[in-house]
């Protein structure tokens, strides 16, 4: 297949399904990166995962263990099995993290408005 005719078929694909939302490499020390509105998912973390969840609205599902979660804009809802870091900024994201990395709780930063990181009973 030609350049040009690789970029135009990517050109019409990219109109075709819109943009990419959620992008991940679910392998070890891998970025997991979901934007967007209203996005729904799931990924399995690694022990060195870092994911970057960005937008509004979102509902994100994150199983095994990671290393990081960073959680930016509003209304985001993110649910983490294990972890070690949990960093929140922005307007009313809700966190809910099921145990911490080893026997340690997560370190967790959180600022901005109504953001919510708590441990799930």
């Amino acid at each position: 297949m030609s350049k040009k005719l690789g970029a135009a078929v990517f050109a019409v694909m990219a109109c075709v399904l819109g943009p990419v939302t959620a992008s991940a490499e679910d392998n070890e020390g891998a970025l997991i990166e979901v934007t967007g509105t209203g996005e729904t998912s799931t990924h399995n973390c690694t022990q060195g995962s870092v994911v970057d969840i960005t937008g509004a609205s979102n509902t994100v599902t994150l199983t095994g263990d990671c290393k990081s979660v960073t959680v930016s804009g509003s209304s985001n809802t993110v649910k983490i099995e294990g972890v070690r870091a949990i960093d929140v900024t922005g307007t009313a994201n809700n966190v809910t993290w099921k145990r911490g990395a080893g026997k340690s709780k997560p370190k967790i930063s959180r600022t901005g408005v109504n953001n919510k990181v708590t441990q799930e009973k």
